[in-house]
């Protein structure tokens, strides 16, 4: 907020507070009798409420005159600070990086896998399983491996610098967001429903058993099957690497809790739309 529009606030507030305790000492300081309406009696107009900061007010100091469509070199150069994981880098290479973002996070909440958004993170190995003794199927070691580089990524933020950054890209997140999302619609709810599905995964338990189906396969354990798309893209990277992604994202919710950011309460999101184990 600009400081000339924490004085409109001010004086709007003070002269709220004004006409208030006029109103009541005119309807309290006088007679019974003379409460009746006149009909001389007029309704005074409600101020106008103090115009919404655009954008280039929102933005901090360092980001004056930055747009979404010119935000992708400040923030490479600005995320590049928050690890020293060379392959950060090179994703940050990619375009869009707030539209990104915001739909990734917009499609967890939502259950949904965001990899549409994240190609840049995908693994080029293929999907392998493998003969358990019992005659049934396991996602194979190397399957999960897939996802080291990516967890190694990921944990690899630093947690405060991450959120001062976050709080920073605000402005250009709910920009982005309003595109997207119904009138009114908060981003910071739609982030909340995001961590409170992927920390939901459960943890899996010995083996990851599978069954094939025609082109494909499904996780064996009913409960497993019935997650959401984007808890089961979670799940597949195996029980380490999720454990270590959960955890940061309980760190970083924790963080953006304690500044008064998103991440305050937890709102269950809607289930995704299927998927499988590879």
């Amino acid at each position: 907020m600009t400081s000339s529009t924490r004085t409109m606030v001010g004086i709007f507030v003070a002269l709220l507070v004004t006409v208030s305790a006029v109103v009541a000492w005119w309807l309290w300081g006088r007679s019974e009798d003379d409460q009746q309406p006149s009909a001389e009696a007029t309704v005074a107009p409600t101020p106008a409420p103090s115009p919404t900061p655009d954008l280039q007010e929102r933005l901090s100091a360092r980001l004056a005159g930055t747009t979404l469509a010119t935000s992708d070199a400040i923030i490479r150069q600005l995320a590049a600070a928050l690890s020293s994981h060379p392959k950060l880098a090179a994703w940050l290479a990619s375009e869009d990086l707030v539209r990104r973002f915001v739909a990734a996070v917009d499609n967890i909440a939502d259950g949904v896998s965001p990899s549409a958004h994240l190609e840049f993170a995908r693994s080029s190995e293929p999907f392998a399983v493998l003969d358990e003794p019992d005659g049934g199927l396991a996602i194979a070691p190397e399957s999960f491996r897939r996802y080291d580089l990516a967890a190694e990524v990921f944990v690899s933020l630093d947690t405060a610098g991450t959120v001062a950054l976050y709080r920073e890209l605000e402005p250009l997140i709910d920009d982005a967001y309003a595109e997207i999302s119904p009138p009114g619609a908060r981003f910071g709810a739609r982030l909340d429903a995001a961590f409170h599905e992927l920390l939901a995964v459960p943890r899996i338990d010995g083996s990851a058993k599978v069954q094939q189906l025609v082109l494909t396969y499904a996780w064996a354990d009913r409960e497993l099957e019935t997650l959401s798309d984007a808890q089961r893209h979670l799940l597949r990277t195996g029980p380490d690497n999720a454990a270590r992604i959960q955890l940061k994202l309980g760190e970083l919710r924790a963080a953006l809790a304690a500044i008064g950011g998103s991440a305050r309460v937890s709102i269950p999101a809607a289930a995704g739309d299927g998927g499988s184990p590879n």
